[in-house]
């Protein structure tokens, strides 16, 4: 027996909640994003739809559909833009930190070896990975001495600006930190030094000096972040320290 009513009531109102809610977001999704969007749909936006409709869960639920965007191969900027969608849907002004930081793991552990040394939120490698290679390449030799091998490298960084509100910190963190991959993808390490400033460790390279041009512009202005390198010091404890300082900003030329 059934007992009261209600309960088939309830029930169906609930699905139905559910159903006129995956409908508006997935609107609202593809006026934000364009296209026919024919893979919107999965199994994680329906968890999504009931967690938000129950009023719980919806953290998990959204690591959940991080984890499916990624493996969809959709990238991070447009995952975002869809939990935007979602929250303007159910009425938010913005996601909360808590959501985009769920969605923002899932889809790191979405596409990534569950045993490299990257941080959950962005993808890049921690800042401890980054003074290994740092150690790394200072212990190697190279022309011009022992540490020519270090010598022959630029530490990029890349900076937000201060004042943000957590929400577009973390947005523009995660959105830089994939599109560092799509500027270097030769090789270069890619690190966070902490939640407003990332680093990356390139070699000097004749056309390195270009690509950070254009990653300033086509991409950093949008977020508001400044791109800053320098050389690689003459010591490994140097070059460790522009690690440690978080208001150590490198200019270009140093």
């Amino acid at each position: 027996m059934w007992g009261r009513d209600t309960g088939g009531s309830e029930l169906a109102d609930s699905v139905a909640a559910q159903r006129r809610l995956r409908e508006t977001w997935g609107r609202r999704s593809r006026g934000r994003r364009g296209g026919l969007q024919e893979d919107w749909w999965s199994p994680a936006v329906d968890a999504v739809c009931t967690a938000a409709v129950r009023g719980s869960g919806l953290a998990e639920a959204c690591g959940r559909l991080g984890q499916a965007r990624a493996r969809a191969g959709m990238p991070v900027g447009e995952a975002l833009d869809d939990l935007a969608a979602l929250c303007d849907a159910l009425g938010r002004p913005q996601p909360p930190i808590e959501l985009v930081t769920a969605l923002a793991e899932g889809w790191v552990d979405g596409g990534r070896c569950r045993e490299d040394c990257r941080d959950p939120l962005t993808g890049l490698t921690t800042a401890a990975y980054l003074r290994t290679r740092l150690t790394e390449l200072y212990r190697g030799g190279g022309p011009g001495g022992p540490h020519g091998g270090a010598l022959g490298h630029r530490f990029v960084v890349v900076a937000l600006p201060a004042g943000l509100d957590p929400w577009r910190r973390t947005a523009r963190l995660i959105v830089l930190g994939h599109e560092l991959g799509r500027f270097f993808s030769r090789g270069e390490t890619l690190a966070l030094l902490s939640r407003s400033r990332l680093a990356v460790l390139a070699p000097a390279a004749t056309n390195l000096q270009e690509r950070l041009r254009r990653l300033e512009d086509d991409v950093c202005a949008e977020h508001g972040a400044c791109v800053r390198s320098r050389a690689l010091p003459s010591s490994c404890a140097e070059a460790l320290a522009l690690i440690d300082d978080p208001g150590r900003a490198p200019m270009s030329g140093e």
